[in-house]
């Protein structure tokens, strides 16, 4: 009798092991967000002045990034990301070029207005004409306002006060694409985006430089949203604040009621001459694409760019190794969307593939049309585009929490897939099966 409880009792506790052995340690993610790396504005809390500031920024980094150099005699601008021209006397912008394709963005850029920014502080916190620090070029007068950055979405911010119109020429070849209505993009989130043209944020120079010099590099989409897309290389511009028009090749920006309009321009390194650039773009546009975080190495620092075009989402870069980045993302809406990754060659190796955990689980990949058509509420997929530049990877999230993503170029072990718990479970099962046999057959003999 003892024996026969003694047996059941094995079977029993081998069975269980068996179970907990086939169910996966963890089935998601709950790590506590962490800030995107790099320093904010806050940091230089207590400049005396706008310029000074930025002046304490660089000598605070301790490093210039890509340096921009500006020739004063003839005009030109030059880095390794962004080329162009620069008339001082007639406040015109020319042959802006993104440097990573050879790809000229915009023939001819200019604002005009006679309306004075007109703030009591606005001279004690803004520099006039122009100023190159670091990787910044900066111009202003009595009615705009232009920064551009030399990195690698060479992100350009341009301001002007009401009654001035800014004007932008494209290439005659390129196209232009717009959404006066981006649905993404919440009434109460455009409202605030809105509220940063107001000039009162020129009252504080800190606030100042975080709308117009953007340390952080991140870029939120409003309402108004351009694409030009010159031969694959494409640029996105977000009007904040004001109205555009497009007449043929030019763009005309102008404020909407009283106060500045405030313009970013943004070209995200992952989207230029890729294959599947138009349904990418058509993504975007329709809302199903819903934020992007480029990776790149800047003279030997690593320097992260967020671009969210929809106004529910937050996705931070977490951390690499010398194979594998890690992404933190959430939402306060719980529906599906698809996230953009792209790391470049000088990250991490472009091996010509890329592999994806979600939560801990080896992802499912995907074409790109399949990707940007899918409905799972449970399932992750992603797929990915090789470019000259990095590896561009698109990532299907089913539903909402807290979730990690990790992208290698090398293929994850299968450790934390379902598949080897349920063998580990049934070599136990097995090793149970053994084990009662021979314990019956030494009860025979």
């Amino acid at each position: 009798m003892k024996s026969k409880i003694v047996l059941t009792l094995l079977v029993v506790i081998l069975m269980a092991l068996s179970v907990s052995a086939a169910v996966p340690l963890a089935s998601g993610s709950n790590v506590q967000q962490n800030a995107i790396s790099g320093n904010s504005y806050n940091e230089m809390s207590g400049s005396a002045n706008f310029n000074s500031s930025i002046h304490a920024h660089f000598h605070h980094m301790h490093n210039y990034g890509a340096r921009l150099m500006y020739n004063t005699t003839t005009g030109n601008i030059s880095g390794r990301f962004l080329t162009g021209n620069f008339n001082s006397t007639s406040g015109v912008f020319s042959n802006l070029t993104y440097n990573l394709t050879s790809t000229q963005i915009i023939s001819k850029l200019y604002a005009n207005g006679t309306s004075l920014l007109g703030l009591p502080t606005l001279s004690a916190n803004l520099f006039s004409g122009t100023n190159v620090i670091g990787n910044l070029f900066m111009y202003t007068n009595t009615s705009s306002f232009f920064v551009m950055h030399n990195n690698p979405t060479i992100e350009t911010n341009m301001l002007v006060y009401n009654g001035g119109m800014i004007h932008i020429y494209v290439p005659s070849g390129a196209k232009i694409y717009n959404t006066s209505s981006n649905i993404q993009v919440s009434s109460s989130a455009n409202a605030g985006l809105n509220a940063q043209a107001n000039s009162s944020v020129f009252t504080n120079s800190n606030i100042a430089i975080h709308t117009m010099v953007n340390f952080n590099n991140t870029v939120n989409a409003g309402r108004q949203m351009i694409i030009i897309d010159n031969n694959g290389t494409i640029a996105m511009l977000f009007v904040h604040n004001g109205s555009f028009k497009i007449t043929g090749h030019e763009i005309s920006i102008s404020s909407a009621q009283k106060g500045p309009v405030f313009v970013n321009m943004v070209v995200p390194p992952g989207m230029q001459k890729i294959t599947d650039n138009t349904t990418v773009m058509h993504g975007i546009m329709k809302g199903i694409v819903s934020s992007e975080i480029d990776l790149n190495m800047v003279n030997g620092t690593l320097t992260n760019s967020t671009l969210y075009y929809n106004s529910s989402i937050h996705m931070v870069f977490t951390g690499k190794t010398s194979s594998t980045a890690t992404f933190d993302v959430n939402s306060s809406v719980n529906h599906h969307t698809i996230v953009a990754i792209f790391i470049g060659n000088n990250v991490t190796k472009n091996t010509g593939h890329a592999y994806v955990k979600f939560d801990g689980i080896i992802a499912s990949h995907v074409s790109v049309s399949t990707l940007m058509n899918e409905t799972s509420s449970s399932h992750a997929y992603y797929s990915y585009v090789n470019s000259s530049s990095g590896m561009y990877v698109l990532m299907y999230i089913p539903h909402f929490s807290n979730h990690t993503i990790e992208v290698s170029d090398v293929p994850f072990k299968a450790v934390n897939n379902y598949t080897e718990y349920y063998i580990a479970g049934g070599v136990i099962a097995i090793l149970a099966i053994i084990g009662v046999a021979a314990f019956a057959i030494k009860k025979r003999k």
